[in-house]
């Protein structure tokens, strides 16, 4: 269903969020190359990971806010590898293993948004025919 494949998305989406901190092991830069509009990326990755697992736990409720949490959740993340990969991030270059997560964590996040709006379509229901 969009729902458990929603889920998953939401865990991968999460997992790679995970893996784009220090604590993931893949970044090494020094914060202290962190432009500004790196700390308002960084806002949003992180308020988009907490809308994931927001939404994680919605959709187990079984609430019909789940999917236009994970939408923004979602949308929140699409800035960041733009501003990594065009220097206004830090000032130091993204290591290769951050460019690939930042790029599959891109892939998850387009993911995310069509499956949360599958998830929304279906708690419409049908549409009457004409």
């Amino acid at each position: 269903s969009a729902a458990r494949a929603l889920v998953a998305a939401l865990v991968v989406y999460v997992v790679a969020d995970f893996f784009l901190t220090p604590l993931g092991g893949f970044e090494t830069r020094d914060p202290s190359g962190i432009r500004p509009i790196g700390y308002a990326t960084l806002g949003l990755i992180f308020a988009g990971l907490f809308l994931a697992i927001v939404a994680v736990v919605l959709l187990v409720r079984g609430s019909r806010r789940s999917g236009i949490t994970a939408v923004v959740a979602a949308i929140l993340y699409l800035p960041a590898p733009f501003t990594d990969a065009t220097g206004i991030f830090s000032k130091f270059r993204p290591p290769t293993a951050i460019s690939v997560v930042e790029w599959i964590q891109e892939l998850v996040a387009v993911a995310l948004i069509v499956l949360a709006l599958r998830v929304l379509a279906g708690q419409r229901g049908p549409r009457p025919s004409p």
